[in-house]
């Protein structure tokens, strides 16, 4: 897939949803404004501010419905049209961590559920996401409740291997916990009260079983969590 196209595509996700979330602020904004009214003048600032925040999102909606929801895991030539679906999704979701909005939607939990959800994820709204910690492919990413993927973790469903694209699903069981600097690669799947260590390499379709400690590079089995023990939160 030539590189002018991937940054093609990532320049228009920036341009069109930073000029929906614009476009709402400045109608928000302009609406209290034209009011002659001090309250009203006083209150178009935090106008504006919300209709960021909702035209924000209005974007993200418009994204899943024309790209997200239409991906589908498999190996595909980057040339096929289903890679470049995934690419323009791709695009988007790079334009998020690049956006002053990402700590506001990952520091709180209805925002970061509504934004995983609105994003194809199927995860309960228990889960925690670190601030630095990266999910790049949501729409193929499924987590049962109180788990926690901790800062700077990378949790990954796709690679690109010489000219294909392989986008495989990464499930993660209740309670689990991904520690901090850790990989997570497609096909991953953890059981539920399993904990894969700080700085872990979980590599391509590995299945780590429920209540196992996982540690290294690549990550192998070092431990059981203790029976009727509260799983260690490694962040």
């Amino acid at each position: 897939m030539p590189m002018m196209l991937a940054d093609v595509l990532r320049l228009l996700a920036d341009v069109a949803v930073h000029s929906i979330a614009l476009l709402a602020a400045g109608a928000a904004f302009l609406g209290l404004w034209r009011v002659e009214a001090v309250w009203a003048r006083v209150l178009a600032f935090p106008a504006a501010y919300l209709g960021l925040v909702l035209g924000f999102y209005l974007a993200m909606a418009i994204f899943a419905l024309l790209f997200i929801r239409r991906i589908e895991p498999g190996v595909y030539k980057l040339s096929d049209r289903r890679a470049l679906r995934w690419l323009a999704a791709d695009s988007f979701m790079r334009m998020f961590e690049r956006s002053f909005l990402r700590g506001y939607v990952k520091d709180f939990a209805p925002q970061r559920y509504l934004f995983f959800r609105l994003m194809g994820a199927r995860m309960d709204r228990s889960v925690m996401i670190g601030g630095d910690a990266r999910v790049t492919d949501p729409w193929v990413f499924e987590s049962g409740p109180d788990t926690l993927i901790a800062a700077l973790s990378f949790v990954t469903a796709h690679l690109v291997e010489g000219d294909t694209l392989v986008v495989k699903p990464i499930k993660l069981g209740a309670r689990v916990t991904i520690g901090a600097r850790s990989v997570i690669l497609p096909g991953v799947e953890v059981g539920d009260g399993a904990i894969v260590a700080a700085g872990a390499l979980v590599t391509k379709d590995t299945k780590i079983p429920a209540g196992e400690i996982w540690a290294g590079v690549p990550a192998r089995k070092i431990g059981q969590v203790a029976a009727g023990q509260p799983e260690d939160r490694l962040q």
